[in-house]
């Protein structure tokens, strides 16, 4: 009934704490298989996963980056609905089982996530909204950290505390139940996103054709969140503002896509750098500047 999609990129032991987690479960009678790519691990974390016969193994000899290898594990999907999933995220028991209720009780919803709760048990924010060039300002002055009341944020939507049911414009691609039928609409990911915003082009393009994702509060998973990537805050940094100004090339006006532009090279670095003082952290300016090096570098 479901398949589940996992890309690895040198998640250590999230990788199998997360497969175990869909095995502890209903996965048995449930999931059809689980495909697991890894983009080219250094660190050994794929040979530690379960061997079990529904996990099939796409091991790539590069880093195809998360849009290209998600689109291998769709491919390879035959079930009426697909679960993307992170490494770094955990199941709790029922999860796929009611999410499977919910969406074949209300066959309306093309994409549902769930509530995601850190390791200390607290809700954090797992959908967003379109972005807009105004919007995306705000983000890159600071203005939406804040105020968010009054400066809403582009995308992760921090203002609103997650605490209820209702239609989204996208969920985080931790945890992304798919109904299959919609990628005969829609075609796959968008390959140019190399990772981040993949999930909100597609969520947009969904939408564009009159489908809908919902976030689903009575559904839970524990999601440790930059578990994959704590290690290189700098580079994910780079790859974050790259696939933004991707996306604001691809969706808003030539002025549109010209403040974010502005935004992001001339205004965010400072802002950041500003915020990071006040609070003392002073190895995360390293970070940022070298994120915005990289930017620099890659802005062609």
């Amino acid at each position: 009934m479901v398949d589940i999609v996992i890309v690895n990129w040198n998640s250590g032991h999230y990788l199998n704490q997360c497969i175990e987690s869909i095995f502890k479960n209903d996965a048995d009678k449930l999931v059809s298989k689980v495909i697991v790519i890894d983009n080219h691990s250094a660190d050994g974390s794929i040979a530690s996963v379960l061997q079990k016969n529904k996990i099939e193994l796409i091991l790539n000899n590069e880093n195809a980056g998360f849009a290209r290898a998600c689109n291998q594990g769709f491919r390879l999907c035959t079930a009426p609905f697909i679960l993307l999933l992170n490494p770094d995220t955990l199941l709790h028991t029922n999860t796929l089982s009611q999410c499977l209720s919910y969406m074949q009780t209300n066959s309306c919803i093309d994409i549902m996530g769930c509530r995601l709760l850190n390791e200390e048990g607290q809700i954090t924010p797992s959908c967003s909204r379109f972005p807009t060039p105004l919007h995306i300002f705000f983000d890159a002055s600071g203005l939406s950290k804040i105020a968010p009341a009054f400066f809403t944020p582009a995308t992760v939507m921090t203002d609103w505390k997650h605490a209820e049911s209702r239609y989204v414009n996208q969920v985080m691609g931790a945890f992304m139940f798919i109904r299959s039928d919609i990628f005969r609409k829609l075609g796959y990911f968008d390959e140019r996103f190399f990772v981040y915003y993949e999930e909100l082009d597609f969520s947009k393009r969904l939408a564009e054709l009159g489908g809908k994702t919902f976030y689903n509060y009575n559904t839970t998973a524990v999601h440790t969140g930059e578990g994959t990537t704590q290690s290189v805050k700098g580079y994910r940094l780079f790859l974050n503002l790259r696939s933004r100004l991707l996306y604001a090339k691809k969706y808003f006006s030539g002025a549109g896509y010209l403040l974010v532009w502005f935004s992001t090279f001339f205004i965010e670095p400072f802002a950041r750098i500003f915020f990071l003082l006040m609070r003392l952290q002073f190895v995360e300016i390293k970070e940022v500047i070298k994120g915005f090096k990289l930017l620099i570098r890659n802005k062609s």
